[in-house]
């Protein structure tokens, strides 16, 4: 086999229920292109520039520098998260250097339960060859299906290199207007958009997700246009409008109020009064 790439993996999740179709197996990757305010995973978002503030902080000793880099000694680990509770840097010195083969052989024990490989982040098509190659191996040694969960903020090649390899798509859009979408992220979206276009005419779209944010995506006329957006490209389009919650969020985002279900349940009406067949809501 031909020498495969080293992706920056976060962590594996075993079994999942809410990460695609069915229950799959979870892998999570360092990096993201976008800074999400209310990002719920912020240590995934940067690699870590070895500042050593964790090394300091580490009550059980797993950490030390060694030549400009962070090593993490699992055995002595005790998953207290105070590395990443002190990391200024949105990162994690508990990530691993992973082959899409050694990926492979950790998931083994759990392949009788599970119907297919999910790879979210951070942003997994940051690392798109490590991706490519993973899919690939899944692909020529399972039935497995396979799927990301991205924000879509990639150029369209990327996403067509993928495609062959690829069964499932789920997009998280962050805002329609643009506007809107950079304040939270800090970029635009017309990327996104463009993905979403691309993954529907493929037939790979799964699933459009957007978190429902107080003061920036709770106004009706907003849903609204997302599902319009949608409605143009096919109304059957799955759109799951998921409620912002501040665990696991810091800085501004952790002092915000999640929406009540009223308001929840009138932006799901909102979606559907604008031509989109099936809407939901997270609880």
């Amino acid at each position: 086999m031909a020498k495969m790439t080293v992706g920056r993996v976060n962590k594996i999740l075993p079994q999942s229920f809410v990460d695609g179709p069915g229950n799959r197996s979870v892998i999570f990757l360092q990096g993201c292109q976008f800074n999400c305010l209310y990002c719920h995973n912020p240590y995934t978002i940067n690699i870590c520039n070895a500042c050593g503030i964790c090394v300091e902080s580490c009550p059980a000793g797993a950490l030390s520098l060694d030549g400009g880099r962070i090593l993490w000694d699992q055995v002595a680990c005790v998953d207290c998260d105070t590395c990443i509770d002190v990391c200024p840097n949105n990162s994690s010195p508990k990530t691993r250097a992973m082959t899409p083969a050694v990926i492979w052989e950790a998931i083994q024990n759990y392949l009788p339960f599970i119907s297919g490989l999910t790879v979210t982040g951070g942003e997994p098509t940051c690392q798109p060859d490590f991706l490519f190659d993973l899919f690939r191996l899944v692909k020529g040694q399972s039935d497995l299906t396979t799927c990301i969960e991205t924000n879509g903020g990639v150029q369209g090649e990327v996403i067509k290199t993928l495609l062959p390899d690829l069964d499932y798509v789920m997009v998280d859009l962050k805002a329609f207007d643009p506007e809107i979408h950079r304040a939270l992220t800090g970029r635009g979206n017309a990327k996104t958009l463009e993905t979403i276009r691309q993954v529907t005419e493929a037939g790979k779209l799964h699933m459009v997700r957007t978190t429902i944010v107080p003061g920036y995506t709770d106004q009706e006329s907003q849903i609204a246009d997302i599902a319009r957006f949608l409605t143009g490209l096919n109304p059957e389009i799955h759109l799951r409008l998921l409620r912002f919650r501040p665990h696991g969020t810091r800085g501004i985002a952790a002092a915000w109020e999640s929406p009540s279900d009223a308001v929840m349940d009138r932006l799901v009406e909102a979606a559907k009064a604008s031509g989109l067949g099936h809407v939901d809501r997270s609880l």
